[in-house]
């Protein structure tokens, strides 16, 4: 079904104060993403810097350390999340640092050849039209310039499908995008790409905290069509495979793409 990015946007400014607390996969796919972006930084041409879903600041507050010459463009579509980056990274930043901080659907974007970077984690599984979206980014990249992000895959949430299907219930988890079919539609476009797949691991002491940490990270918007009733709800929590075992491993698939312009 369409998305709703008011709604969207809604949820994740309202959980911009608790985010970082309960943010603990997204804090680990920042690293990975910052870590990729670190062996990449000596092939950087010219030019600023964009990110997009900057959110409460994992990944900007290593951009001012990595790129203090440089200007950053920071933009979430969530005002919330941009005001709680805006704070995070006051403390970070020396007179000659250049920020931007914008509220603004990057969906719209259309800046033909000004950045040297743009990076985003986590971000382009909620795009509405992500061969549009992808192809106008990398529009927006310099000769030379480099698209590095990262997103949730198909393969996250095994336990959650398996879970459905052992207890009968439909599993109701938003799409995720497919690698293959995210690089289809970069290949036409006539640049070079990368990928790769890594899987993030995170342990919850209940299957109510790993719900409770969708919510307050904002990430519990429905973007499929049907959820489940309050009672299929009720049993899936209370009876949950393995739940009296002690703690619960949710498996995150996190893929990361790599344009050069």
């Amino acid at each position: 079904m369409p998305l709703d990015k008011d709604t969207i946007a809604a949820n994740f400014s309202a959980a911009a104060n608790d985010y970082d607390q309960y943010a603990v996969m997204q804090q680990q796919a920042a690293r990975l993403l910052v870590g990729r972006l670190t062996g990449l930084r000596p092939q950087l041409v010219g030019g600023p810097i964009l990110e997009v879903g900057c959110g409460t600041g994992a990944v900007s507050q290593e951009l001012v350390a990595l790129f203090p010459e440089r200007r950053l463009t920071l933009v979430d579509f969530a005002a919330g999340m941009v005001d709680h980056n805006r704070q995070a990274l006051a403390p970070l930043l020396a007179p000659g640092h250049q920020v931007d901080w914008q509220v603004r659907d990057a969906e719209t974007i259309d800046l033909r050849s000004h950045y040297a970077l743009i990076i985003s984690c986590l971000t382009i599984q909620w795009f509405q039209d992500l061969a549009a979206s992808l192809s106008r980014l990398t529009a927006a990249l310099r000769p030379g310039g480099l698209l590095l992000c990262s997103y949730l895959g198909d393969g996250s949430f095994p336990e959650w499908r398996q879970a459905c299907h052992a207890l009968g219930l439909p599993c109701t988890m938003n799409p995720m995008p497919d690698s293959r079919a995210v690089l289809e539609l970069v290949r036409p476009l006539g640049h070079e790409v990368s990928a790769w797949d890594e899987r993030i691991v995170v342990p919850y002491p209940t299957i109510q905290a790993f719900f409770r940490a969708l919510k307050k990270t904002g990430t519990n918007t429905r973007t499929a069509e049907a959820g489940l009733s309050r009672s299929q709800m009720a049993r899936l929590l209370s009876c949950w495979p393995g739940q009296s075992a002690g703690p619960l491993t949710i498996t995150y698939q996190i893929n990361t793409l790599l344009v050069r312009a």
